[in-house]
């Protein structure tokens, strides 16, 4: 089971019991207090914009997003979740919380230590992409190489 199904099944309750789709309570979930653009939150969740605004269109229909003209440039819609959008937010974050924490009572601190490693140099490595830097793979790999070695010497 990928890290995505993971998320998808801490939080299926929660957006079944709402009715809503997966896509739209990422949606629902990604918005900042602050609002965003269409483009800003297509970007964040690496889908089309036109995909995204039928979406977000569903979402405003039933209440758990409104769109507001920008006082910067008439063009552009800023969104922002409505407090039934917010409602929804803070009850997924909370089942989310404490699905994840069921994960890890269930692991040994030595797993969860390396989980953690692994997803912190996994955000490090999505950063220098994202900066369009060269990713470096060679620590990386020389980890791959050591945890080899290390469970054939424990076979041995």
């Amino acid at each position: 089971m990928g890290v995505r199904q993971i998320v998808q099944a801490a939080n299926f309750n929660q957006f079944h019991r709402a009715g809503l789709s997966a896509t739209q309570f990422m949606v629902i979930n990604v918005i900042p207090a602050e609002g965003t653009t269409l483009s800003a939150l297509a970007r964040r969740l690496n889908l089309s914009p036109a995909t995204l605004s039928k979406t977000v269109d569903s979402l405003e229909q039933r209440g758990f997003v409104r769109r507001q003209k920008s006082k910067q440039d008439a063009r552009r819609s800023n969104i922002f979740a409505t407090s039934a959008g917010q409602k929804m937010q803070n009850a997924a974050s909370e089942a989310f919380h404490q699905t994840i924490a069921s994960f890890f009572s269930k692991m040994s601190a030595r797993d969860r230590s390396a989980l953690v490693n692994g997803l912190e140099r996994l955000v490090q490595i999505s950063e220098i992409s994202r900066n369009g830097e060269a990713c470096s793979s060679g620590p990386a790999d020389g980890a791959v190489r050591e945890e080899r070695s290390a469970r054939r010497s424990r076979r041995s």
